[in-house]
């Protein structure tokens, strides 16, 4: 599934400003590439180099045909990896992808690229077929004249993007649009876990009424509210449980009495909470 830019809430100056900081930093081209349409990228937002290498536009005035079937290919071997994903064009200039995803669903990709390695152009060209473009004495001259960075210092570079698509994510500088109420039914249920939440409590988050979120969350999700609700409390406070006490755990989880709390997990678990902790030591 892709998605195109109506469907992103995007915190556009938050990420230009991640983008102009590594551009800057090591005078690259740097984007965050989205709205994916046929496996190319229709919108982007660009770092303050964001102007392609003379060398990539006079490529491509002949040879643009390869530049998509290139991206085409490097996009689904992104998707694939979930990975930064650094490799060398076929017009022998190095780039990344890394793909970001939000619930499985890919929303764009971190790019930098059109950047030189230390290969000389007599190789490249020769390696990239290059000689059947009719200006090779400019794509020479404009190679020849670009800043070399060691491929070394690219994989480096490759891991800080994956840091800035971990702070992208944490700090939910991209969301996806949800037309549909009962997706944030959901989202409400996994951000309130400890909180005392219901049905009435939902439908007013929504702006429903308590039959439609009844109704609606058990055709969707296959559950009642209530199911869901218990099933992520209990799957939550198996994780606290190994690290806080029950009587803290319970609490932590959205529960009101410890009683209750371990009757449900023990329903649910199959061991009461003191028995898991045992288990979870052992």
């Amino acid at each position: 599934m892709e998605l195109h830019k109506e469907e992103l809430l995007i915190e556009v100056d938050e990420i230009k400003k991640l983008m102009d900081l590594s551009s800057s930093l090591f005078n690259i081209r740097t984007a965050f590439v989205f709205a994916i349409d046929d496996e190319k990228y229709t919108t982007e937002i660009a770092g303050n180099n964001g102007d392609y290498q003379d060398y990539c536009s006079i490529i491509q005035q002949e040879l643009k045909h390869k530049c998509i079937a290139c991206d085409h290919n490097k996009f689904k071997e992104a998707n694939r990896k979930r990975e930064p994903l650094l490799y060398r064009c076929y017009n022998g200039l190095y780039e990344m992808f890394l793909p970001i995803f939000i619930e499985n669903v890919p929303v764009g990709y971190l790019h930098f690229g059109q950047v030189r390695a230390e290969r000389d152009f007599k190789t490249i060209a020769k390696e990239c077929s290059l000689h059947e473009h009719s200006r090779i004495d400019e794509l020479e001259k404009s190679y020849n004249s670009m800043k070399i960075i060691r491929k070394e210092k690219l994989v480096l570079i490759s891991e800080l993007f994956q840091k800035f698509s971990d702070i992208i994510l944490k700090n939910k500088l991209i969301e996806i649009k949800q037309a549909k109420p009962e997706y944030y039914i959901k989202k409400y249920i996994e951000e309130n876990l400890a909180e005392s939440i219901d049905v009435k409590t939902a439908a007013d988050f929504v702006g429903r009424s308590p039959s439609f979120v009844t109704h609606r969350f058990k055709e969707t999700y296959g559950k009642s509210f209530h199911e869901y609700l218990i099933k992520l409390r209990i799957e939550h406070s198996k994780k606290l449980l190994q690290k806080y006490t029950i009587s803290e755990t319970f609490l932590l989880c959205g529960f009101t009495n410890r009683y209750h709390f371990s009757k449900v997990f023990k329903r649910i678990v199959k061991v009461s909470p003191h028995q898991y902790q045992l288990e979870i030591k052992k």
